[in-house]
């Protein structure tokens, strides 16, 4: 039997990441996506449709690539710091105590950057989650396609007849 999941953001043990180096080890594309998360749940522990996870997203820094989901509601809340969201209705500055719904839809699309020089931008971001996930790239022209084992990407425009090689 599971045991209940209690974290605290501030004694919570976060990793860096760097999406970068994950994914363009070459350094092919100039922009970085860095932070530090810490999953407090996740699908992928065999219970619930939930994720949980603290961020730290360090001054100058933007979370991910400006993304909505099409099966996953996703909620941030602004733990500390102030932040710059972007959404389709443009920029806005969020901060403290803010809470951010995003639908799983082209009104949820998002992106979190932190304008700062100095200081960390704490927040915690709860997603249901279901797979398969499909997360589109609205300005990108791409999308994503995620597994319980595996995750590929894919344009838009490399898109065939479904009937192709039948």
């Amino acid at each position: 039997m599971k045991k209940t999941v209690i974290a605290n953001v501030d004694t919570a043990q976060y990793k860096d990441v760097d999406l970068r180096k994950l994914f363009d080890p070459d350094h092919e594309h100039e922009k970085s996506f860095v932070f530090q998360n810490s999953t407090v749940s996740s699908p992928l522990d065999g219970e619930g449709k939930t994720f949980v996870t603290f961020y730290h997203l360090p001054p100058g820094k933007t979370n991910y690539p400006y993304h909505q989901h099409c099966g996953a509601e996703e909620v941030y809340y602004i733990i500390k710091g102030t932040a710059i969201l972007k959404t389709p209705e443009g920029e806005r500055t969020v901060g403290e105590g803010d809470v951010i719904v995003m639908p799983a839809n082209e009104n949820g699309a998002h992106q979190l950057t932190n304008p700062s020089a100095t200081e960390t931008v704490t927040y915690l971001d709860v997603d249901t989650y279901s797979y398969p996930e499909i997360v589109f790239f609205p300005d990108k022209g791409k999308f994503r396609i995620f597994t319980k084992q595996e995750s590929n990407s894919f344009m838009l425009d490399s898109a065939v007849n479904y009937l192709k090689d039948e």
